[in-house]
């Protein structure tokens, strides 16, 4: 994320710079103990990345001129800056500040959210950054951030719905292609719940009454051997919200996860009436009813949670095993099918081993993994070309392995995709027929 914000930052002072007027960039005078820095040589600095170095005489600009609100803004950007950032410095000049325009406004709430971030105050980054793309949905590397948080909590579904919003908006023919990567990305590399503790775990106990935060903490907890204590902050965040569909599906996960299995069941005869018949809660029937050998009740619930969730491995392998376990052998014949062909799939995509970004300061691959195959999407993300030459193969061939692995609002995404680059293209007018 952090080369995106980069990037960010210097396509904003590029648009303030021409908002301001070059006359007035231009700027420069001397002063008793030195010569004042205009902001055109703050800006240079900043483009070079020596942002320390242009926030000191960004600081010499505004004692001389404290009135001047492009100096302010620049300020409140700067400070946002590695490698030294100072996130309440930042704030204040963002408080201080009154945009002209809605996208600047929205420019100014990205920069809080930033700062926030900064701040470990990841709750209130993610409130930035939504009104930002609220005020202007095409607000530079607001929605990347976003994103990019949402993927951290391990809000999976959350940042998936982000990231096809994204893609649909994004003017960029590059960044279209890339953000289907990034969503893609999303569903082969899981969050590990002892990164996540770290970074959450004090701010839920400081702000238990964010609810989202309270619960990715709490289910990290269940999975990181500590279930007690996660299950009693997913219980404290259902008192809460007692008739809230997500947080129930939360606590019944928990429970699941827990191994609290008579716990499940007795929470689920609980649901409350006007949230029973949410389809997100067939999945837990399914469960509740797999543990007791209720295999046609199983069945019922796995196929209902199933049309819900195709793209949900668990949800799919379970309802195979219960097909096969109830007898049903027409209907496991055709989801023994689905789910061989979805396991391929996502053996394509991700490959034999995790190869993470090296330019990104990650390492490629573990000893005891070289030379095992690579998949298609850390293929992909190393073409400098996409989204800026046609690769109608390879987006077909990502199609195909979305649409497998239950994604068919990716697959027709890179379906289009490829009618954008052969327009009339027989293999993707039909798959889009076909997906509707």
């Amino acid at each position: 994320m952090e080369r995106r914000l980069v990037h960010g930052i210097l396509i904003v002072l590029t648009l303030v710079a021409l908002a301001g007027g070059i006359a007035a960039l231009g700027y420069r005078r001397t002063r008793p103990g030195g010569p004042i820095a205009s902001l055109n040589e703050v800006r240079a600095r900043a483009r070079a990345r020596r942002f320390d170095e242009a926030r000191s005489l960004l600081a010499g600009y505004l004692q001389a001129h404290p009135g001047d609100r492009r100096g302010h803004l620049l300020m409140a950007q700067l400070a946002t800056e590695p490698p030294n950032p100072a996130p309440e410095l930042a704030l204040g000049e963002l408080r201080a500040l009154r945009p002209e325009t809605t996208q600047e406004a929205a420019r100014l709430r990205f920069f809080e959210g930033k700062a926030q971030y900064q701040k470990g105050r990841y709750d209130l980054a993610e409130v930035s950054w939504r009104e930002a793309l609220r005020l202007d949905p095409l607000v530079p590397e607001a929605g990347w951030a976003l994103l990019d948080l949402l993927d951290k909590e391990g809000r999976v579904e959350e940042a998936h719905r982000l990231g096809m919003h994204l893609h649909e908006l994004e003017p960029d023919p590059r960044d279209r292609v890339r953000i289907l990567l990034e969503v893609a990305r999303l569903d082969i590399e899981k969050v590990a719940p002892g990164s996540q503790l770290p970074l959450f775990e004090p701010l839920v106990r400081q702000h238990p009454e964010n609810a989202p935060l309270a619960l990715v903490v709490g289910l990290a907890l269940i999975r990181a051997n500590r279930g007690e204590s996660g299950l009693e902050i997913l219980r404290d965040t259902l008192r809460r919200h007692p008739e809230s569909p997500e947080i129930w599906d939360t606590w019944l996960t928990g429970l699941y996860e827990a191994s609290e299995f008579d716990r499940l069941a007795a929470e689920f005869d609980h649901l409350p009436r006007t949230i029973a018949a949410d389809p997100r809660f067939a999945k837990h029937e399914g469960r509740i009813a797999q543990n007791a050998r209720d295999w046609a009740r199983a069945v019922r619930a796995y196929r209902s949670a199933y049309a819900l969730e195709p793209f949900d491995q668990g949800v799919l392998y379970r309802f195979w095993f219960v097909l096969r376990q109830a007898g049903e052998t027409a209907e496991f014949a055709r989801i023994d099918r689905v789910y061989a062909r979805y396991k391929e799939a996502y053996l394509q995509l991700r490959g034999s081993y995790l190869e993470m970004d090296p330019a990104a300061g990650q390492t490629a691959a573990r000893p005891d993994e070289l030379g095992k195959r690579r998949g298609v999407y850390y293929e992909a993300i190393t073409i400098p070309t996409l989204g800026l030459q046609p690769h109608p193969d390879l987006y077909r061939r990502l199609a195909d392995l979305r649409e497998r692995l239950g994604r068919t609002d990716e697959a027709r995404a890179w379906h289009r995709l490829v009618l954008r680059d052969v327009p009339g293209d027989s293999v993707s007018l039909a798959a889009l027929e076909r997906l509707k």
